[in-house]
């Protein structure tokens, strides 16, 4: 069982280049920067605080030039720190810097507070205006986008004094948090593991290996619970409270008006995923039969389905990874080979590293920074795919002003997902064993479940807290956990027992606390993205151009009307619909295969 972690597998030495930024996290540079932006937002305060909305197109345009220069300067200390701090937690000089840049964006942001005020307030009148001059219509998603929190505002004075206390608030939990997470230790045997290392030998073939790995996560989970609770509770509490001072109708309101999609939208999604887990309980009866197992376990959910299991080198990752790209557009090969050749890819699992895996784009003139933990799994290739989709979509959208730059995460997971399914195609075309094909394709159904039906199951559960929390107070670990067990065995129905050791398994998903009803976007990103992968085996490579050119529209464009450049519509009651089916003909070809 050590043997599955200890081997090396390439990735070792694959770490950010993070000397383009500064010399250290003390580097002086950081504070002239710092000072700098301070300076520019105090200068800007003062010249255009209660003028905004009365200001000329072209003198509208250069106010909007120079937010985005503060803006691309002053990102690059936050960038840096979050980098640093994420590949070692438990350095101290990184959480002081991660903490310093958060005082600092308080102090200044309390001089800007007024310029996304006032840009809500511009009069359908003033918004004319400015649209008919072309240079000023160029922000005009920006503003219309503001304009839509103009009813969930406060007054400049409570909007100032929340900007001030901001990096004591959600910011400072969520740090804590990210930290307890990163160094939980699972005992495995006589080991005692990364997380990220012992959730990795579910994958494992041997069926003792993975039922030690699972009781090793759930006692390792179950260690600081207490901790990890608390601040969950304080963190439902906080956003209770600043739902209710902002006029929000329900827990998830503010999350969809930041994705640019309605309640009633949101609503429809999770109704029609949660109305078709019979899909989820046909494929786990399946793999029963296929695992020659009674039951199935917690312990199973990614059980291979034969010991003929894909492991992969980091350069055979790279070049399975790499070639997929390539192979779909030679502009989108190239882009992605520069993550590699530029050292923006961390890869290797190190102790007190954050887990998981994540792409961070700053800014539009900065690239974006790859992060993950690497085992050696087909799967760890596969998140490769997933996060240089990201990366892809990033470069892409850089032709976009700052505003514009980042997609609403309805579509953010849209290249992340496609990028995982070109790379999952190319496995299967080039793998002849008949047993890791059929393996294979139960991965891509589970991975299918986990980015679809277990986001929404988790979306489940992020409702009941959040309701639960506002009515009942603060919860305990153990009502957490029940509430996390009705909704994620109720996905599964009877084809799969998690049992008791999973209450435990909601404390470590970070995405509960630094951004509250996240979940859903990657079930509308992943059966988005395997519309239009379909969509792409249909026309062939003349699709290629236009689906570069959806990703490179970045935020600048409400998500119904992006879609519809590629020959889809989200707004249509059936559209889900014919997303799961796809997933369901998957189900149906395992079902096939297995008889």
């Amino acid at each position: 069982m050590a043997e599955a972690i200890a081997t090396a597998t390439g990735a070792e030495e694959v770490r950010w280049d993070l000397s383009e930024f500064y010399g250290s996290p003390t580097d002086p540079e950081i504070e002239r920067v710092l000072a700098e932006a301070l300076d520019f937002a105090k200068e800007f305060e003062a010249r255009y605080r209660g003028r905004v909305g009365q200001l000329e197109p072209a003198q509208f345009v250069e106010m909007m030039r120079s937010v985005e220069e503060h803006y691309e300067g002053s990102s690059k200390p936050s960038l840096y720190a979050h980098l640093l701090h994420t590949q070692d937690t438990r350095d101290s000089a990184a959480g002081r810097l991660v903490a310093r840049v958060r005082e600092a964006a308080a102090e200044r942001g309390t001089h800007l507070v007024f310029f996304s005020l006032e840009l809500a307030q511009i009069t359908d009148e003033q918004a004319e205006r400015l649209y008919a001059d072309p240079a000023a219509a160029a922000y005009r998603h920006t503003v219309e986008q503001e304009r839509r929190y103009r009813t969930h505002q406060l007054t400049e004075i409570e909007e100032r004094l929340l900007t001030e206390i901001s990096p004591v608030g959600s910011s400072a939990w969520g740090r804590l948090f990210e930290e307890l997470c990163s160094v939980i230790k699972c005992p495995i045997g006589e080991e005692e593991m990364p997380l990220s290392s012992a959730l990795a030998l579910l994958r494992e073939a041997d069926r003792g290996v993975r039922e030690s790995a699972a009781h090793g996560v759930t006692e390792g989970l179950t260690r600081d619970l207490r901790t990890r609770a608390y601040i969950s509770n304080v963190m439902l509490q906080e956003k209770a409270i600043s739902d209710r001072l902002r006029n929000y109708p329900t827990w998830i309101s503010s999350r969809n008006l930041a994705n640019e999609t309605s309640d009633a939208a949101v609503e429809a999604l999770v109704e029609a995923v949660t109305g078709r887990y019979d899909i989820v309980a046909r494929f786990y009866r399946v793999k029963r039969k296929l695992l020659g197992l009674e039951k199935l376990q917690l312990w199973d959910r990614y059980a291979p389905i034969d010991e003929a299991t894909l492991k992969l080198t980091w350069e055979e990752a790279k070049e399975l990874v790499l070639g997929s790209y390539s192979r779909f557009s030679d502009k989108a090969g190239r882009l992605v080979q520069e993550f590699f050749d530029r050292h923006w890819i961390d890869a290797p699992v190190v102790e007190g590293k954050e887990g998981g895996a994540y792409c961070a784009g700053a800014t539009p003139r900065f690239h974006p920074f790859v992060m993950m933990n690497f085992t050696g799994q087909v799967n760890d290739a596969l998140t490769l795919a997933h996060e240089l989709g990201h990366g892809l979509h990033d470069r892409l959208a850089a032709r976009q002003h700052l505003f514009d730059y980042h997609p609403p995460l309805t579509l953010a997971e849209t290249a992340s997902v496609f990028g995982e399914t070109l790379t999952f195609d190319r496995v299967m075309a080039e793998e002849k064993d008949p047993r890791i094909r059929l393996s294979m394709l139960c991965h891509q159904v589970e991975d299918s479940f986990a980015t679809i039906f277990r986001q929404v199951a988790m979306n489940r559960f992020e409702a009941a807290a959040h309701t639960t929390r506002r009515t009942e107070g603060e919860l305990s670990p153990d009502q957490l956990g029940e509430l996390w067990q009705v909704q994620i065995q109720r996905m599964f129905g009877d084809s799969l027992e998690l049992g008791d050791e999973h209450k435990a398994w909601w404390s470590y998903v970070e995405h509960f606390v630094h951004v509250p009803g996240y979940v859903y976007a990657y079930a509308f990103g992943n059966l988005l993205a395997l519309s239009i992968y379909r969509r792409y085996k249909e026309v062939g490579p003349s699709f290629v151009d236009s689906y570069l050119e959806f990703l490179a529209a970045g935020g600048s464009q409400a998500p119904d009307e992006l879609v519809r450049s590629v020959g889809m519509d989200i707004t249509n009651p059936g559209f889900w619909d014919s997303g799961l089916a796809i997933v369901e003909g998957m189900v149906s070809e395992v079902e096939r295969l297995a008889e």
